[in-house]
């Protein structure tokens, strides 16, 4: 994780808030402030300018040229922010002729990023990207980590540790192996959180003593469980260079709900989490990425499965 940080850039105060905290959260790197255009004449006369005949072609390709400049004009922009923010930054206007978050990653590509940074959401408009609208899509097909910025964090900028969300699989050490290597040394909390038997199954309290105690008894063992992943999630993080807090949590609710919940009660800077992860007993953190991405009034680091585990 070597390269730049590629940050998508759209010129809404969303998009500026997205460069400040990835100034604040990140290890010192270079980044790429993207924007991405479709193009005034595709969006207008939906043909692409080389299908059509003469002085229609060529006002399209002027529209073209019109729109191009202009989002030459935004990426540069975003860069002079990222600048000014105490990033090494360069400005980059990618033309979209699929969905703005494949234009992204087709930058990120080019450019050999470590990261992209994008804000929950943003400005729409002809030829313009739609941030809050690809942030989604970002995080389902990424082949990279992605950190998700809310808007929220320009009203509450954190300061406390890294939460990393840890169950146990090769994705959730991966996850810890990347922030570690995107956010440097510093404070983390790790999460290992179990879904109650007895919580899960409120009819118990109808049936016989013999099957409620069998669920108590399973929720001793799922603590236990629970106890010793968080243990070897902490080893793992520490070799990894945080200093870390271990943290077993039941959950009384939905699992992205304990850690949005964990994240508050210690005031985290940043979330990190799978994008796929376990399911059962056992924190799901797969099943739970999108609730925390769409929920968080923090940033989230989303971390996706390496080639092996896809």
């Amino acid at each position: 994780m070597t390269g730049p940080v590629l940050i998508a850039y759209d010129g809404s105060p969303g998009s500026a808030i997205a460069i400040a905290v990835a100034e604040r959260l990140l290890a010192e790197r270079r980044a790429v402030v993207c924007h991405a255009w479709s193009g005034l004449s595709r969006a207008t006369l939906h043909a692409d300018p080389a299908q059509l005949p003469g002085a229609l072609r060529d006002a399209a390709v002027q529209l073209d040229q019109l729109d191009r400049e202009a989002a030459e004009s935004v990426a540069a922009e975003g860069a002079r922010l990222a600048r000014t923010a105490g990033l090494r930054a360069t400005p980059h206007a990618v033309h979209k002729r699929r969905k703005t978050w494949h234009a992204l990653l087709d930058a990120a590509a080019r450019n050999r990023a470590s990261l992209v940074v994008t804000g929950a959401h943003g400005m729409s408009g002809i030829g313009r990207a739609v941030l809050g609208s690809v942030s989604t899509g970002l995080v389902h097909h990424a082949p990279l980590p992605v950190l998700v910025v809310p808007s929220t964090c320009a009203e509450e900028p954190a300061d406390g540790p890294l939460l990393l969300c840890y169950d146990g699989s090769d994705q959730s050490k991966r996850t810890i192996e990347a922030a570690a290597e995107l956010f440097g040394p510093r404070r983390a909390v790790l999460l290992h959180s179990w879904e109650s038997w007895v919580a899960e199954a409120p009819a118990l309290a109808g049936v016989s003593q013999a099957v409620a105690g069998m669920a108590t008894e399973l929720d001793e063992i799922a603590d236990d469980q629970s106890a010793d992943r968080c243990a070897e999630g902490v080893a793992l993080a520490e070799l990894a260079g945080f200093e870390v807090e271990g943290l077993s949590e039941r959950a009384t609710g939905p699992i992205w709900m304990t850690i949005l919940e964990v994240a508050d009660r210690y005031d985290c800077a940043a979330i990190a989490v799978g994008s796929r992860g376990l399911t059962g007993i056992s924190a799901a953190l797969g099943s739970v990425s999108n609730g925390v991405v769409h929920h968080s009034r923090r940033p989230v680091l989303v971390v996706p499965p390496s080639e092996d585990e896809r």
